[in-house]
């Protein structure tokens, strides 16, 4: 190799080159591969792409690099430098540039080229410098095609071995009932503690955290959002794992001990694999999930869902630097519903939010009063705030609707 990628190599600082130029030979019939740095402000002889390539030459951009933070306190860190194209930046903020971001345990951030290059040594080594060939992109179809059919939601045979058909919770979609863009999809997640969180408390008092909690996706209910049918599940998944669960949070998730174990539970049993076919088809075709905390969810589940994609209650019923108002007081004030009583379960969580979502449009017009809707929201905090954000027991005080209609009544 001429001219290493990385010059002053004898020293203790280093560079990487944003682009070399790759140039394959054949003298005296033998082969011979010559890298060299090159600028955008060099010319290569040959001219066009494929004219280059027919005699043996190809340009690779650098594109990202990984390095190791040293640090003998902790053994070090990885940080990854990475160029995000046009495409992103076009998309999300109507301007067509490059940049490089930082992505590291804690943050993502845009830094200066030079940064992703530069390496120091004596405590940024770099470990790993990723080169992508120039105008490769433009040589291929790079439209998405969705790899995964729609019979993923056909109706699939349980893990459980003691399942029976009278212990089924949902009924699988239909052929004339499948997804459409823009269709609505009410959606909820249960989970379970598989470690503990580890932390130390400091001499200061205050607590340091050395390994947090893992959480594990251990239930998802999907229900139908439209149509005769709407607020049926036609999915309603326990996720098998063979991993030690020491919590099954069942005060909020309603999993209970043997509900994830396929020789004992009654439950619809499903691999991991098989319920993340079924949420991805149904975030590539286009649904509109609708949900109470869905973000921290999605987050949890480890997948992407577009913003347009998702209908968070937890957002639709909250103002600016209040606090979030939890399901089960947003379903008794608006609905006249008391849910998640001795436990949470999913079905009636994923119905209800879509029914607070159908009453988020009917109270805002569809959006189109906001102030009307606003006047609904201060109402809202200030009942919160004088019921210390607590649903009454049966034999308490009754809804605010039921309040009102009662009132009424003794009007007459």
């Amino acid at each position: 190799m001429e001219n290493c990628s990385l010059c002053r190599c004898g020293s203790e600082t280093v560079r990487a080159s944003s682009t070399l130029l790759f140039t394959l030979s054949y003298p005296d019939g033998s082969n011979r591969l010559d890298v060299c740095n090159w600028t955008d402000g060099d010319e290569v002889q040959w001219g066009p792409a494929r004219a280059e390539e027919e005699h043996g030459v190809y340009v690779y951009d650098l594109m990202a690099t990984v390095v190791h933070i040293l640090d003998s306190r902790t053994g070090g860190s990885l940080v990854a430098h990475i160029k995000v194209g046009e495409t992103y930046h076009q998309r999300k903020e109507g301007v067509t540039h490059q940049q490089w971001y930082l992505f590291n345990d804690f943050l993502i951030e845009p830094i200066d080229k030079h940064e992703a290059v530069q390496f120091d040594m004596n405590w940024k080594v770099p470990a790993i410098l990723y080169y992508v060939k120039r105008n490769l992109n433009s040589r291929y179809n790079l439209n998405i095609k969705n790899p995964i059919e729609a019979s993923v939601l056909l109706a699939e045979a349980s893990l459980a071995r003691k399942q029976r058909k009278t212990h089924t919770t949902f009924i699988p979609l239909m052929l004339n009932e499948m997804p459409q863009v823009g269709d609505l999809v009410g959606l909820d997640a249960e989970f379970v503690t598989l470690n503990e969180e580890e932390a130390e408390l400091r001499s200061d008092g205050t607590k340091s955290t050395i390994k947090p909690s893992q959480m594990s996706v251990a239930r998802i209910t999907c229900v139908r959002g439209q149509g005769p049918n709407e607020g049926i599940p036609f999915i309603d998944d326990y996720i098998s794992t063979q991993e030690q669960v020491v919590d099954y949070l069942t005060q909020y998730s309603g999993i209970k001990p043997g509900d994830l174990d396929a020789k004992i539970s009654s439950k619809h049993l499903t691999t991991l694999k098989s319920t993340y076919l079924k949420l991805r088809f149904l975030i590539d075709i286009g649904v509109k999930f609708v949900g109470h905390g869905l973000q921290k969810d999605f987050r949890v589940i480890n997948l992407m869902v577009p913003k347009d994609q998702v209908l968070d209650t937890v957002y639709l019923f909250h103002m600016p630097r209040k606090r979030m108002i939890s399901l089960r007081f947003l379903a008794w004030y608006f609905l006249d519903l008391k849910i998640q009583g001795e436990t949470h379960d999913s079905i009636e969580d994923a119905r209800t939010a879509l029914q607070l979502y159908r009453k988020y449009l009917e109270l805002s017009k569809n959006g189109t009063e906001p102030e009307s809707f606003h006047k609904v929201l201060k109402g809202l905090y200030e009942k919160g705030r004088k019921m210390d954000w607590k649903v009454p027991e049966p034999e308490g005080q009754t809804s605010p609707k039921n309040a009102a209609v009662f009132s009424s009544v003794l009007a007459l």
